[in-house]
């Protein structure tokens, strides 16, 4: 019998830029590594209603052959995946763990009262911030454990920080791209400071993959070339693309916002974040101390913190090394402790 059992969306032989999928195989890598490749079964989820047909069989493997399951579904997946390997476990008696990704389940399980009680039955469930661990407590959920969210991303050392820049001071979002992501607020607030001061002082760019075409279209017709959209970055190229820019704006109001992974993007390239106060940003951004926060909505506050930057700069600046120590919180080998110490 093999420790670990993973069953989850890794869409193997597939380019994927999706967060479901690079966490989930970021897992598995790591727990190859610390038990062993021959100790941790991997069972893709990836097929969508080809996979449904299969999945008795997959669930009834994976809980026989294994001491610990664990589950890191897709958002539809966990309605299918919860009951298969819940039924087995009846006769088996395996310890069960979920890995979530996100920050929608507090709100899922208010909705959903038989799955809720299935999921008080496992050993641990996983989440990404302390929040989510609250809100979960609150619908009687005493099995929640926090496991904050993690990249495998080299972090910039002190030694490679650029010098102090001179204006245009260079800001990006660095996100999916959606306007509940707050990408049309960055946008104002960086051509409204610019119209104030009668010149260019911030430029921004645009990152990540554009998940709502006709409204991103919108938004940039006309834009001054002083905002651009500069396409998706490869996942091992990130803070080679970031390191350069003066910081990351991060107005977002998604709903599913949980350990936005953009924010370990930013930390580990050394960039200060000026983010929305929205769901747990303000537990990963230290105010004045590894970025900004205003409330979210408020372009008019998003607007005045860049005409304070403007007007001092260093201010943000000097938040690059504090940025440095708070990235190598969320390296993957540091992070999968917590899980390696619930397992059997």
């Amino acid at each position: 019998m093999i420790q670990a059992g993973i069953i989850g969306h890794f869409a193997f032989g597939k380019e994927s830029c999706s967060g479901q999928v690079i966490k989930t195989r970021i897992v598995a890598q790591e727990l190859q590594r610390e038990l062993t490749e021959d100790q941790v079964a991997c069972y893709d989820t990836h097929g969508g209603w080809r996979f449904l047909l299969r999945l008795p069989v997959v669930a009834w493997r994976a809980v026989r052959s294994s001491r610990n399951v664990i589950m890191m579904p897709a958002y539809s997946g966990i309605h299918f995946i919860t009951p298969a390997i819940s039924l087995f476990n009846l006769l088996l008696h395996r310890r069960l763990h979920y890995i979530v990704i996100g920050g929608w389940l507090p709100d899922y399980m208010k909705r959903f009262t038989l799955l809720r009680a299935m999921l008080k039955r496992f050993s641990n469930i996983y989440v990404e911030t302390t929040a989510m661990k609250e809100a979960l407590q609150r619908c009687g959920m005493n099995n929640v454990v926090v496991m904050p969210n993690f990249k495998p991303l080299s972090i910039v050392s002190e030694e490679q920080l650029p010098p102090m820049p001179h204006p245009p001071y260079r800001l990006c979002t660095f996100s999916r791209v959606m306007k509940e992501k707050g990408i049309e607020d960055a946008v104002n607030a960086v051509k409204t400071c610019n119209e104030r001061h009668g010149a260019t002082v911030f430029t921004l760019d645009v990152y990540g993959q554009v998940q709502q075409p006709e409204w991103f279209e919108r938004l940039m017709n006309g834009q001054p070339d002083s905002i651009r959209y500069c396409g998706t970055v490869p996942f091992d190229k990130t803070t080679d693309t970031l390191k350069d820019y003066f910081a990351l704006l991060f107005p977002t109001y998604y709903k599913g916002e949980a350990f936005a992974g953009t924010l370990i993007d930013a930390m580990a390239s050394a960039l200060p974040v000026i983010a929305s106060d929205w769901h747990a940003n303000p537990e990963i951004v230290d105010d004045r101390h590894t970025g900004l926060l205003f409330p979210t909505h408020s372009v008019e506050k998003l607007t005045e913190i860049l005409n304070e930057i403007a007007a001092n700069p260093e201010r943000l600046y000097d938040m690059r090394s504090n940025c440095i120590r708070k990235a190598r919180l969320f390296q993957p080998q540091e992070v999968i402790q917590t899980l390696l110490s619930n397992l059997d």
